[in-house]
C-alpha cells in the first residue's frame, strides 16, 4: 500500500468527492490506513523510515478529521474545486444572518438564567440542527452547480453555526458538572 501525499484527501481515502460520505466507509479506510503506516510498524527503521512514517501518520489523520467533519469537508471540496479558501475565521455579510446568530447567543446566555436550562440549550440545539440542514443543502446545490462563491458563502455560514453548536455543547457539559 502506498500513499501519496499529492493525492488529495477524497482519493487518499477512496472515497468520492462528494459532501455525503459513508462515515463507516470513511473509518475503515482510516483505520486500514493506520495499520499500514502507523510509527510503530516503523521502530526497527531507519532515522528517516521512521519520520516519513510519523508524517505519513499525521497527514492521514489531518485528512480523516477534516473529512469527517461536514463543515470541514465542505470547505475543502471548494479547495479541492480550485476555489482559494482563506482561513478558517471567514465572516459572512450576510446581515440577517449575523443578526440571527446574535438572537441565538443572547437566547444561550438566557438560558444560564431559566429554570430548566438543559431543555433551553436542547431548544437552541434543535434551531441550529435545521439550521445546519438547510446549510447542506444549500451548499450541496450550490457545489453541484458549479457555483462555488455562493458555496464558499454558505459554508461560512456552517462555521457559525458549528461553533455556536460547539459552544452549546460546552456550557452542557458545565451544567451535568454541576449537578454532579
Amino acid at each position: 500500500m502506498q500513499v501519496d501525499i499529492t493525492q488529495n484527501y477524497f482519493e487518499l481515502f477512496g472515497v468520492p468527492v462528494d459532501f455525503h460520505l459513508d462515515k463507516d466507509v470513511l473509518h475503515a479506510a482510516h483505520l486500514k490506513l493506520q495499520a499500514a503506516f502507523h510509527p510503530d510498524r516503523f521502530i526497527n527503521g531507519t532515522e528517516q523510515e521512521k519520520r516519513l512514517a510519523v508524517q505519513k501518520a499525521a497527514w492521514i489523520n489531518e485528512a480523516y478529521e477534516v473529512l469527517k467533519n461536514p463543515v470541514k469537508r465542505a470547505r475543502y471540496m471548494l479547495e479541492v474545486s480550485g476555489l482559494e479558501m482563506n482561513d478558517d475565521h471567514e465572516t459572512t455579510s450576510d446581515t440577517a444572518f449575523l443578526i440571527e446568530q446574535i438572537e441565538l447567543r443572547e437566547e444561550m446566555d438566557e438560558c444560564r438564567s431559566c429554570k430548566d436550562p438543559m431543555r433551553c440549550c436542547d431548544h437552541i440545539t434543535g434551531k441550529l440542527d435545521q439550521r445546519s440542514k438547510e446549510f447542506s443543502t444549500s451548499f450541496i446545490s450550490l457545489y453541484q452547480q458549479g457555483y462555488l462563491e455562493q458555496a464558499r458563502q454558505v459554508s461560512k455560514k456552517m462555521q457559525f453555526v458549528e461553533r455556536i453548536l460547539e459552544q452549546i455543547d460546552e456550557y452542557q457539559l458545565e451544567l451535568e458538572d454541576d449537578i454532579l
